[in-house]
């Protein structure tokens, strides 16, 4: 008697089929005009040809992705031509939070566009797999470029860890040009508010940055979060390995660049390889593998954003990782000289110092990495980056890469900090957990709380000159339950003016990868349900320490407990969609801020 389970497999295998058949058909119709192979293609698909598909965060308003679709079809073109596979390319809506941030400050940031960002990730990633699951595709290819497609299309490769799959990165912008012939990028452009408050530029000057600081498509050049999860999708193993530091576009700014052109066909021949040897990305990725991931994100000063993404990436991979993993590698040293916390951007870590490869190579043989972590090449990491030259030392001022003997900064700047350590004349603030991005000169800091409930708010504050050395910015009701905006535009704002080193913020919300200065992100519970940062008022003493992994506010447990019975929530209506579905579901930043409970 036919099981249930046989009666599924087999109608499984029967739409499958059918599915092989129209695709087959519809190919051999279009074959003699379609850029997959044309007339010139050495033989059509059949039967045992796998369902291929490349998804690309798609859309002619995301200048960081515009190029992708050109990378897709290199890719579908090699594959046809050298396999005759068939291969459907699909766009995936993504968002530029660059664009969302530009015009999110006319209303409240967190029921405008920026509300939208970090659930994009969810979306991007859901997208893929619904595109995956209903075209039974046996084979994917997923193009990553602005930072939540990398988080979107890493977390994606985790839910589809049963399949032969490969990413590559799109690759990141070039610096654009002044009038005046200065190098200028996403860095010069978000702070030239505050520069511009303080005089150190005209308007004029101030315009012609923002119109020239991007040149061309790509992610953004600073170790934000693009270049940072791109780098850890390659350490993770399973993205073209260099893809990570190739720039996207030719110095001319209108074509793509050829070793990214390059690269597409290697992600095409990844893919072949694993499905040759049957091979899934789930039999890359392992505990080695994460480990290496933590290492890394330190040593390249990586954005904040990644330790919300990592732990949701390795939960799809079923691998255990989050926030006490990230800690135990924080004395790894930071060896890129790149910004915000350095001097230079990704396309100089190309074009000065060969890239990612030479990074990796000297990491392994420091030490800091396991070797023997597998990639999508079907060697491990080691063997990957084994030709790779070491990057010569020069002077630390302007290498790219830096010794360990003489690091950019001695440990990570991001410091995790965890455990309730209240006492009777002390508060800890985040109970649950939060994360340090500190200055190199400025570790510990104590001072009164500036309280603002609303961004905009405190950018005024800032840029009209009433904020204070020493000052701590508490911005909160940002968290994840609201839609956790970056809050890009006051860090900016400080660091234009000249003040990040010696003014804080703290905050349950985010921070772009952009961001400079000593900073405090993360902070579980969120003011939202009535965490210890919603119970701080005006003038009360907040001190943060990263060295000693410390953050309390000089407040009593019994005040404490007083200002808890008499709080309530504010009132705030969100958007119909996504930020109100995803309010009620989502969980906290430390658990990756996934759409549903755990275990």
């Amino acid at each position: 008697m036919t099981s249930e389970r046989e009666k599924r497999s087999d109608f499984f295998s029967e739409m499958r089929g059918c599915t092989l058949t129209m695709k087959n058909g519809w190919m051999r119709q279009a074959v003699k005009t379609d850029f997959r192979g044309g007339k010139d293609a050495p033989y059509l698909p059949n039967e045992k040809s796998p369902i291929v598909m490349i998804l690309h965060g798609g859309g002619e308003t995301n200048l960081c992705n515009l190029h992708h679709r050109r990378l897709a079809e290199e890719m579908a073109s090699h594959l046809f031509k050298t396999q005759g596979w068939v291969t459907a390319i699909e766009p995936v809506a993504a968002v530029t939070d660059a664009i969302s941030m530009g015009h999110s400050y006319e209303n409240d940031p967190r029921i405008g566009a920026m509300g939208l960002s970090l659930f994009s990730r969810e979306i991007f990633a859901s997208s893929i797999v619904q595109q995956v699951e209903i075209n039974r595709v046996d084979a994917v290819i997923i193009i990553t470029g602005c930072d939540k497609t990398v988080a979107g299309g890493m977390l994606a490769a985790s839910w589809l860890k049963d399949l032969p799959l490969v990413l590559v990165h799109g690759g990141t912008i070039r610096t654009g040009c002044s009038p005046a012939g200065k190098s200028i990028q996403i860095e010069t452009a978000v702070e030239a508010a505050g520069r511009l408050a303080a005089g150190e530029i005209t308007k004029d000057e101030y315009e012609d940055i923002i119109l020239n600081a991007l040149p061309s498509p790509g992610g953004c050049g600073v170790m934000a979060t693009s270049n940072t999860l791109a780098v850890l999708a390659s350490t993770l193993g399973i993205s073209v390995f260099s893809s990570a530091s190739t720039p996207a576009m030719d110095s001319n700014h209108v074509d793509v660049f050829a070793p990214k052109i390059e690269e597409s066909r290697q992600a095409a021949e990844a893919l072949v390889r694993m499905w040759n040897e049957h091979q899934t990305v789930g039999d890359i990725v392992d505990e080695r593998s994460f480990s290496n991931v933590a290492t890394m994100l330190h040593a390249i000063g990586g954005s904040t954003n990644a330790v919300i993404h990592l732990p949701a990436i390795a939960e799809g991979f079923g691998i255990t990782f989050g926030l006490e993993e990230i800690r135990a590698k924080s004395d790894t040293p930071v060896l890129l000289n790149l910004l915000p916390a350095g001097k230079f951007v990704m396309v100089d870590l190309y074009e000065k110092a060969g890239g990612l490869p030479p990074l990796t190579h000297y990491m392994i043989e420091q030490g800091l990495l396991d070797p023997e972590a597998k990639t999508i090449t079907g060697k491990t990491i080691g063997a990957d980056v084994s030709d790779s030259p070491f990057p010569e030392f020069q002077d630390p001022d302007t290498d790219v890469i830096r010794s360990v003997e003489s690091p950019l900064k001695a440990k990570s700047s991001l410091v995790i900090v965890k455990g309730d350590h209240s006492n009777e004349t002390t508060a800890s603030i985040a109970t649950r957990g939060c994360v340090f991005k500190v200055n190199a000169q400025q570790r510990i800091l104590e001072g009164p709380a500036r309280v603002f409930d609303i961004e905009n708010d405190a950018v005024k504050e800032v840029l009209s000159g009433g904020i204070s050395d020493g000052d701590i910015i508490v911005l909160r009701y940002q968290g994840v339950s609201v839609g956790c905006p970056e809050l890009l535009r006051l860090t900016a704002a400080l660091t234009g003016m000249g003040n990040d080193s010696r003014i804080a913020v703290v905050t349950d919300g985010r921070l772009s990868g952009v961001s400079r200065g000593t900073l405090v992100v993360h902070i579980e519970p969120e003011a939202w349900k009535g965490g210890p940062i919603a119970l701080i008022n005006e003038g009360d003493i907040i001190r943060l320490d990263g060295d000693a992994e410390e953050l309390f506010v000089r407040v009593g447990a019994e005040e404490m407990a007083q200002r808890k019975s008499a709080w309530k929530r504010p009132e705030l209506t969100l958007p119909r969609g996504t930020m109100r579905i995803a309010s009620q579901i989502v969980r906290p930043l430390e658990e990756g801020a996934l759409w549903w409970p755990k275990g």
